[in-house]
C-alpha cells in the first residue's frame, strides 16, 4: 500500500531531480504548497530522510540544505 507520505516523498524527490541546484526547507514547502502542505517541519523532515537514504547530500557550509546525490541512492 503506497501511503501519503510515500507519494509526498516520491513527488519531491522527482521534482529535486527535474530541476537540480540547492534545496532548502522554503524551496520543498514551495513544492509542497499547491498540495496543500503547508507545515515546515514536513518540508525539512522530508528533506532529511531523502538525505539519509542517499538521495541527496548535504551542502557544505549550509545549515539544511541539500543537493541531489549523483553517487547514488537507494531506489523507492
Amino acid at each position: 500500500m503506497i501511503t501519503a507520505d510515500r507519494v509526498r516523498l516520491r513527488t519531491l524527490l522527482s521534482t529535486i531531480r527535474r530541476e537540480g541546484g540547492t534545496w532548502t526547507t522554503r524551496r520543498a514547502q514551495d513544492v509542497y504548497r499547491p498540495l496543500g502542505i503547508v507545515q515546515r517541519g514536513t518540508a525539512r523532515h522530508d528533506l532529511a530522510a531523502l538525505a539519509r537514504r542517499g538521495h541527496l547530500v548535504a551542502v557544505p557550509g549550509h545549515d539544511r540544505a541539500y543537493r541531489v546525490n549523483h553517487a547514488g541512492g537507494e531506489r523507492r
